[in-house]
């Protein structure tokens, strides 16, 4: 496929279809918008007999948008592969968090990601570790002080990617160990069932504080 992504045809609709996307609450790798956009404006110029330049015009931000948007849906099964797209934050408030329970996060972010990783759910395995990892930049801004600011938006994320953890694990589908070979994983599942639902609550709790 001819490479198309420095015309300026090609990043006006790049940046038409990121438009599109933020409208219906989805924010996107911007590298990731690119790629989707070369492949179905190359895909339309094999269709037509058009060289890629010329069939930029053929596709629309709202058909690129609809793509991206259908690929990440949690109903489509290879959803989870799909780990650029995030929701996008609306709430641009912060939550002021004691050090002690932003360790307590951490660890519930990280177990969650454990979760999702060995039973192959990488786009929620990827998103989390992106929430750990803001959340430790928070620790290091904190410079030693007892309370550290966390965006709202990142302890609702962390607390629905928990929930969602805690549901698949809870129905059975989910195991610390997918092996398929009884070693005992059941009784540490139902250990962490315990510790991922005080985690819910804790990180709920702390977001709440924002709307005090």
């Amino acid at each position: 496929m001819v490479d198309i992504k420095s015309g300026t045809r090609f990043k006006a609709l790049v940046a038409q279809t990121t438009a599109v996307l933020l409208t219906r609450g989805l924010e996107v790798e911007p590298v990731a918008v690119r790629d989707v956009v070369a492949y179905v404006v190359n895909t339309a110029a094999e269709k037509v007999g058009l060289d890629p330049e010329e069939a930029v015009h053929l596709v629309s931000p709202e058909v690129v948008a609809d793509a991206i948007a259908a690929a990440a849906d949690d109903s489509n099964e290879d959803a989870s592969a799909v780990h650029a797209v995030r929701p996008v934050r609306l709430d641009a408030r912060t939550v002021e968090v004691p050090t002690m329970a932003l360790g307590r996060l951490v660890m519930a972010g990280a177990q969650a990601g454990k979760y999702a990783a060995a039973n192959r759910d990488s786009r929620s395995a990827a998103h989390v570790m992106d929430l750990v990892t803001e959340l430790g930049s928070a620790t290091v801004s904190a410079s030693g002080s007892e309370l550290v600011e966390v965006p709202v938006g990142v302890l609702d994320e962390l607390a629905d990617l928990i929930e969602r953890v805690l549901g698949r694990v809870d129905s059975g589908h989910w195991s610390i160990c997918p092996c398929g070979v009884p070693h005992e994983q059941e009784d540490l599942d139902r250990l962490v069932l315990v510790a991922m639902s005080q985690d819910v609550g804790i990180t709920r709790g702390l977001r709440a504080k924002a709307d005090q």
